[in-house]
């Protein structure tokens, strides 16, 4: 059973240049001793997370605290992430990971990597990394099969056609929606998939992604949707859509919803 906040004695946690106090409920920053106060739901999340340590706990599990009944919105935990990340800074902020599908753990040495499931926690982030990689190239080979049609007879890929657009979210945050076709006649199709797809970023509370990138097969029986993280060593997320009737019908509310490509 968990300890009620108030019950939580723990003295201080090191969080990079601050203290946490969960007695008071603030951030204090080591060098000038200034406090930030936390509102309910950061103090709420962050609490849980530093109980916690290596233990990924979902949003609805986050929003009940130690609770049976959630105490705040999930929405309201995603925001609370987002707002802890931006006020500790780099590094400490790492120290709060997200685990796609899953939700959040707490890691308090920077050099580990989050652990979603005991198969998982046996791959080194090297290898983990690696097949990121090869199966991103895997599905670029299988979604274009038109350019390797071409190196065979000419040596000479078709020309992309590439359109870049950008989204902000409800806290500001700039991603970009870039279509990639090999076909000009497909730019339309692929912008009515990019319209619903950035309606639906925008309405992200917090979004991990940076770009998002759509390449239509030649043939035009399949998208292929990945998602870039922020920065060079940042996560990737690779999806792909078969849809092999007359009229395909890619990106839907159902799809969306079963993706949660806001995560």
């Amino acid at each position: 059973m968990y300890l009620p906040l108030q019950e939580y004695k723990k003295p201080f946690m090191l969080l990079g240049k601050f203290k946490f106090l969960p007695e008071c409920g603030c951030l204090q920053h080591q060098e000038t001793g200034e406090t930030k106060t936390l509102t309910r739901s950061e103090l709420l999340v962050l609490t849980q997370l530093t109980e916690h340590q290596g233990v990924t706990l979902s949003k609805y599990r986050l929003s009940c605290g130690d609770e049976e009944a959630p105490v705040i919105s999930e929405s309201a935990v995603v925001k609370a992430i987002f707002t802890l990340r931006h006020t500790l800074g780099e590094p400490a902020a790492n120290c709060i990971h997200t685990v796609p599908k899953e939700g959040y753990q707490f890691v308090a040495n920077l050099n580990d990597t989050p652990v979603s499931s005991p198969a998982h926690s046996k791959l080194s982030p090297k290898l983990v990394r690696t097949m990121q990689i090869l199966s991103v190239l895997a599905v670029l080979l299988v979604s274009v099969p038109v350019m390797v049609q071409s190196f065979s007879h000419s040596y000479q890929a078709p020309p992309l056609s590439t359109e870049v657009i950008e989204v902000r979210n409800e806290f500001n945050q700039q991603m970009e929606v870039e279509i990639v076709t090999s076909a000009q006649s497909n730019i339309k199709m692929m912008q009515v998939y990019a319209d619903y797809l950035t309606q639906h970023l925008g309405h992200c509370v917090y979004s991990p992604w940076k770009k998002i990138k759509l390449a239509l097969s030649h043939d035009q029986q399949m998208l292929n949707v990945t998602l870039f993280g922020d920065g060079e060593d940042s996560d990737i997320r690779n999806m792909k859509i078969s849809d092999f009737r007359a009229d395909p019908e890619f990106i839907t509310p159902q799809w969306l919803k079963q993706v949660s490509i806001c995560e």
